[in-house]
């Protein structure tokens, strides 16, 4: 190993560098870009993990999920292509958080974070750091497209996929690489069971109704 190379410990931790982001930040508004600049490369997984809380409540406000499909899409595609972090348009990038998502990031995303850093630690991705990171974007892309259809109570199985596909990002955590893609492979094998019995139910349907 190289003398100057970091260690696990010197490596700064998500948590601190949003703790310090939200200290700098102070009680000016903090811009969506300015978050990404802090985490720099780790932008991705950050942003998989901060867009799949709101996923989480089993029903949303009609078309919630269908705002953030699109998304969870446009940054598996991102990443396929190589991008080291997310790029986002400008008028998003200046968009600035609420006192409230701030004050809720602060009181709750920075301890369910630091929750995640107990469990989590770097273990290096297999077979490879590239081949990882373009396995993500894959289960990603796809659980992106289940949350652009019209299923309801099926975006908090593929959000939790991406949340841990996410830290795995984060930490290149391969046991959370395996723990999101478990979650993704369920979220596809719920929703082929769901069209399956919607299509039995229209055939009988169809059957009986005259």
């Amino acid at each position: 190993m190289a003398a100057n190379a970091p260690t696990d410990a010197e490596i700064p931790s998500l948590s601190s560098i949003l703790e310090g982001a939200l200290t700098r930040a102070g009680p000016h508004p903090l811009r969506l870009g300015d978050l990404l600049d802090e985490t720099a490369e780790r932008g991705f997984g950050l942003l998989m993990l901060l867009l799949g809380l709101p996923m989480l409540i089993p029903v949303l406000p009609p078309g919630s999920s269908t705002v953030v499909g699109p998304i969870y899409a446009v940054f598996a595609i991102q990443m396929l292509r190589g991008s080291g972090r997310p790029w986002l348009p400008r008028s998003l990038q200046n968009r600035t958080l609420s006192p409230r998502a701030v004050q809720l990031l602060r009181d709750r995303g920075l301890p369910m974070i630091r929750a995640i850093e107990r469990w989590s630690r770097p273990r290096g991705f297999w077979p490879g750091e590239r081949v990882g990171v373009r396995i993500v974007a894959v289960a990603m892309l796809f659980m992106g497209l289940i949350l652009l259809g019209p299923f309801p109570f099926l975006n908090t199985p593929p959000a939790v996929a991406v949340m841990l596909l996410g830290v795995a990002l984060l930490n290149r955590d391969v046991v959370f690489l395996l723990a999101g893609l478990a979650v993704a492979a369920v979220s596809v094998g719920i929703l082929l069971v769901t069209v399956g019995l919607l299509v039995s139910l229209l055939a009988f349907l169809r059957a009986v109704l005259p």
